[in-house]
Formats: C-alpha cells, sequence, structure tokens
C-alpha cells in the first residue's frame, strides 16, 4: 500500500483529513490483530488522517462507534486523555481503540500540554482511522455500559482547553 504524502500537511495542532479508502489488506491486518468480537465489529472504511501533534480535542461526530487509530508513519508520539490522565504510545506500528467523545490529544512523549511552537514544522504522524461499530460484543469487551439518564455527554458543543483538555 503506498501511503499518502504528508509534506502538505498544514497547520500544526490540527488533525487533517486525507482521504477515504477501502483496503481488504487493512482489514485482514486489522483483524489478525483485534480480538474476535471487535473484530466482527470492524467497518469496511478507513480514512487517512495526519497531523504535527494535535491539540486536544474530540471527535463527537463520530456516533455510535469506538475510533481507532493506527499510526503507519512519522516520529513517536502519544494519545493522550487529559480526564484519566492516560499516555498512549503512538508510533508507526502501534494501534488504540477509543471512545471519540472523550478528549484527547496528540503530543510528543511526555509533554505535559500541548504547545503549539513545539510542532511548527514539525514532521508529520501518519494514522488510519477505523471504526468499531459499538455492538454488545464490543461493549462488553471494554466495559462500556449504556448512559444514566442524567448523565451528560460530551458533544462537539462543549469546550475543551486546547493546551490541558480540561473541561469547564
Amino acid at each position: 500500500m503506498t501511503l499518502p504524502d504528508t509534506s502538505a500537511v498544514g497547520a500544526a495542532g490540527r488533525v487533517h483529513a486525507l482521504g477515504r479508502f477501502a483496503s481488504p489488506a487493512v482489514a485482514d491486518a486489522l483483524g489478525a490483530a483485534l480480538p474476535p468480537p471487535l473484530r466482527d465489529a470492524l467497518r469496511p472504511g478507513f480514512e487517512w488522517y495526519a497531523c504535527r501533534g494535535a491539540f486536544f480535542h474530540n471527535d463527537a461526530h463520530y456516533g455510535g462507534v469506538l475510533f481507532g487509530a493506527w499510526c503507519a508513519a512519522g516520529p513517536a508520539r502519544e494519545i493522550v486523555f487529559s480526564r484519566p490522565a492516560l499516555r498512549l504510545p503512538a508510533a508507526p506500528g502501534d494501534w488504540v481503540v477509543f471512545d471519540p467523545f472523550e478528549p484527547h490529544a496528540v503530543l510528543d512523549p511526555g509533554a505535559a500540554i500541548y504547545a503549539r511552537e513545539r510542532y511548527i514544522g514539525a514532521p508529520a504522524s501518519l494514522f488510519i482511522g477505523f471504526e468499531l461499530g459499538l455492538t454488545e460484543a464490543v461493549r462488553r469487551e471494554f466495559g462500556v455500559a449504556a448512559p444514566a439518564a442524567a448523565t451528560p455527554v460530551l458533544s462537539s458543543e462543549v469546550p475543551i482547553h486546547a493546551e490541558t483538555g480540561a473541561l469547564p
């Protein structure tokens, strides 16, 4: 598979969509890495994403799925989740599955906050984005329960502090 050119990736701090694609080879590779309940929930389409670091944000436009990011190329970085204080490696070959509503960022290893100047002109990280349908099997595998009736849901309307991931 030919990787997309990331040399034209624009502004630091933003995640740039580089196009959707279908690939039996990618589906097979991800399927081999996922346990059966997750493999069965893998949706067939994929998308290329690139960033020169990414400020804290959520991807609330992905409803009814868990989102996956598989790092295909670029420098070692971390996907950082502010609320649970969780840092996951994001170097070529690493993949992560997460709730797209949860605030997250792509930072250099060990970086405490997003600082835009750190990523201006930095090499881009390239990810294959994938989705797992939020089936009952996926819910069981990840321990995802239905939200309680009065639980507030993060949406694209909730302001997220770009540097720290803090919520109001």
